[in-house]
């Protein structure tokens, strides 16, 4: 993922959309599969630049 700022909005909307997205991929998937492991990747990406940007 290139380095930006994020909005703190648009983050946070792209975080839900991709909790809920790996819940359904874990659900039809399991939690070992292909998919559901870079879906939950993907997640720790977002929720790491949270961590950067809006930590103190």
């Amino acid at each position: 993922m290139e380095k930006k700022e994020w909005n703190n909005s648009l983050l946070m909307e792209c975080i839900i959309e991709k909790k809920e997205k790996l819940v359904e991929v874990a659900d039809r998937n399991g939690l070992t599969s292909n998919e559901t492991v870079k879906c939950s990747q993907e997640l720790d990406v977002l929720l790491n630049v949270y961590q950067r940007q809006f930590s103190f």
